[in-house]
């Protein structure tokens, strides 16, 4: 107790020195508020105060502001040049200004911010998967370019083949240790493969990316989704100390199977567990450092979760 005193009094005692410097500093400050910061007019430039930008495919225009730093209205003319990525410029996109110039008048303070128009052809009907493309800030009359002279441009498709099944679902289940619980859940796409999903939000707990898992999509003979099946195996971090192991479970039990890939069917938009043994989801929590052992369930269910889209 005695050195809990004694450590409490040299706090105080810091804290009076502290404050009394904060006050000495404030009065400084006090003295400069009224000063401007030094700027060189040779040191204007012009820049993308966006440096990304995304759009729907049927969004019509992207239009990216471009600004000049300087102490007053500048007159100038800025080039710019715009690249192909895998979006092409005449099929996917197109410059309203041919000339690839921007004017700035330099009369008012407005004038220090023009834009680059471009207009985004809308590819409806037709899967192409999400487009990029850069432009880039060439020049500005009289000043200099920033290091902020790349903006890049995704175009996001929705002709997705998955379109049906992505989004949010309201999810719903039974927990042997929580009883009837309820969360949003989503279904995201793959940035590469139109087979796989991912799961963001796969029970009631730790939504998000830290139980985010992927999933394979699964169809009938005529190409209609059917459901999606989960890969047994999937370890997923959480910590420095835990792992999170998704598991089959058997409910009522606590029963698990390591090796035992998860499946949910779909119909009337809603997914449903799909199996007699396990016949529920588990979530176990081993250790981060080898992934063998088991420190006990996270979470287990009696009745598997189900998902219904919103």
């Amino acid at each position: 107790m005695v050195n809990k005193i004694l450590e409490e009094s040299k706090m105080k005692k810091l804290y009076t020195i502290l404050a009394s410097a904060a006050v000495t500093i404030f009065m400084v400050g006090c003295q400069n508020l009224n000063t401007l910061p030094e700027f060189e007019e040779s040191e204007s430039f012009a820049s993308f105060p966006t440096l990304s930008f995304g759009i729907d495919e049927n969004g019509g225009q992207v239009r990216i502001p471009v600004q000049i730093a300087s102490l007053k209205p500048v007159n100038t003319v800025v080039s710019y040049e715009i690249v192909d990525g895998t979006a092409k410029a005449g099929v996917n996109f197109k410059d309203t200004n041919p000339d690839a110039v921007l004017s700035f008048p330099g009369s008012t303070w407005e004038d220090n911010e023009q834009y680059i128009v471009i207009d985004i052809i809308d590819k409806a009907g037709e899967y192409t998967g999400d487009l990029s493309f850069t432009v880039n800030i060439l020049s500005a009359t009289g000043l200099k370019i920033s290091a902020e002279n790349t903006c890049k441009v995704d175009i996001y498709d929705l002709d997705h083949p998955l379109a049906p099944i992505l989004g949010s679902y309201s999810g719903s289940a039974v927990s042997s240790y929580d009883g009837a619980v309820s969360w949003t859940m989503n279904l995201l796409k793959d940035a590469k493969d139109v087979k796989v999903v991912w799961i963001d939000g796969l029970t009631d707990e730790v939504i998000g990316e830290k139980l985010r898992v992927y999933a394979n999509v699964n169809y009938d003979e005529q190409g209609n989704i059917t459901g999606y099946t989960i890969p047994a195996g999937q370890y997923l971090p959480y910590s420095s100390s835990y792992t999170f192991w998704i598991v089959g479970n058997k409910a009522g039990s606590g029963s698990y199977y390591p090796n035992a890939s998860l499946t949910w069917k779909f119909e009337n938009g809603t997914f449903t567990f799909d199996g007699d043994e396990p016949n529920s989801l588990g979530v176990l929590a081993v250790s981060a450092s080898d992934n063998t052992s088991i420190a006990g369930w996270w979470n287990r269910y009696d009745v598997p979760p189900s998902y219904t889209k919103k």
